[in-house]
């Protein structure tokens, strides 16, 4: 089995599990872009009250596009992301069934924009400690409250999808993080048990759902 040595610690692993944002890819890059594009597609699909109401909701200024890095459009998985942008419908005269279906619209057109005018950037050394990594024996993998397809898409742009043997989003589990649903179907789709794998992450929320699911 593959040994890492953290700070003069060794840890006997077979899989490590990262988070995407914050981890591996500039995520406030990422998100300012992301709240442009959906602020935009807001006012296309609905109306500019409706999109001045969700940047609120979701922690994003309109003015310089600078976002929270605590709010909902940088913590919140997919399904709660929606239904904030669906709060924000129904604020605007919307009725709560028209305006989840038109949510739903709405952040599809902004994915597509995004995907035209974003390109991720991995931050400085992470491509090279993966492949080392990878050299090294350990199995990589992916968990993050992200969408898995939007993910997928994300690490091939970056040129990195071959690096990783599982990708688990939000979408793919019942509970997502702080909950370890996505950091065991990860073990469990790359056939290893917890204590055989480490999950590295940025936020509180990260450390919590490892301890939950017992891994290193």
């Amino acid at each position: 089995m593959p040994r890492l040595v953290i700070n003069g610690n060794h840890y006997s692993l077979k899989l490590i599990i990262f988070d995407v944002d914050g981890t591996l890819v500039d995520d406030l890059h990422r998100y300012s872009s992301l709240g442009k594009a959906r602020y935009n597609a807001f006012i296309e699909k609905a109306s500019m009250n409706a999109a001045e109401e969700w940047a609120k909701l979701a922690g994003v200024n309109p003015q310089d596009w600078t976002i929270d890095p605590m709010g909902p459009i940088s913590k919140a998985p997919r399904r709660d992301d929606v239904a904030l942008a669906a709060g924000a419908l129904y604020l605007d005269g919307h009725g709560w069934y028209d305006a989840k279906e038109l949510a739903e619209t709405i952040y599809e057109k902004a994915d597509e924009a995004q995907k035209r005018s974003y390109h991720p950037r991995l931050f400085d050394g992470v491509e090279e400690k993966l492949r080392e990594l990878k050299e090294a024996g350990f199995t990589l993998g992916i968990a993050t409250n992200g969408v898995t397809k939007i993910t997928e898409e994300l690490l091939e742009e970056l040129g990195i999808r071959e690096l990783f043997s599982v990708v688990i989003g939000a979408d793919l589990v019942e509970k997502s993080k702080p909950a370890p649903d996505m950091i065991l179907k990860a073990c469990r789709d790359s056939g290893y048990v917890a204590p055989d794998c480490m999950y590295v992450g940025d936020q509180p929320t990260d450390m919590e759902a490892a301890n939950n699911a017992l891994v290193q």
